[in-house]
């Protein structure tokens, strides 16, 4: 016998009764109602995609809307925005929720149809929702990104990339059927 089987021969085992009663036990509700949405972004390349979480939870300090651009690869957050309401507000907050999943689904359209490349969609994302109940947003501890949030912004991805810079091509055919190309 070795050191082990001793120690589990010598070892007294406690059993306890445990009583179950039928009464239902108060459980702590975390959240009384949520609902989800998910939107899924294809990128031109095919090497990654995103995916559009809009979420509305509502707990017993009020109602919270969140939108996450997330990487479907990589699992980064691109972008994300949240919105706080009180408790009394939760009409309020569903409007809100069904007009970012309009707009999120506009801006996939738009996305995909002028193929455009994967980190632009930060930027149409930002301007998309900029003006979504801006009220309700979760403020920020930065007061001039606070102020920021008022301004317009830039909606062309070209611009953002290129600023004033953008390059021009023009595409001259003569009768001859000569072809220049000027890069301005």
């Amino acid at each position: 016998m070795n050191w082990y089987d001793k120690y589990l021969y010598n070892f007294t085992i406690a059993i306890k009764e445990f009583k179950f009663c039928s009464k239902k036990s108060k459980m702590m509700k975390l959240a009384y109602s949520s609902r989800n949405h998910a939107i899924e972004f294809n990128d031109v390349d095919k090497k990654d995609g995103y995916v559009c979480k809009v979420q509305l939870t509502d707990c017993k300090n009020g109602v919270i809307l969140t939108a996450s651009f997330i990487s479907g690869i990589y699992a980064f957050n691109l972008f994300k925005e949240v919105w706080n309401y009180p408790s009394n507000e939760k009409k309020r907050a569903i409007k809100t929720y069904n007009r970012c999943i309009n707009v999120i689904e506009d801006l996939k359209g738009d996305y995909e149809d002028e193929d455009m490349a994967g980190p632009t969609l930060q930027g149409l994302a930002r301007e998309a929702l900029r003006y979504v109940d801006i009220d309700r947003k979760k403020p920020t501890n930065n007061r001039s990104l606070e102020a920021a949030k008022y301004l317009d912004g830039e909606g062309d991805y070209a611009n953002n990339l290129y600023g004033n810079r953008l390059p021009v091509t023009t595409i001259n055919i003569n009768n001859s059927g000569v072809v220049n190309i000027d890069n301005k």
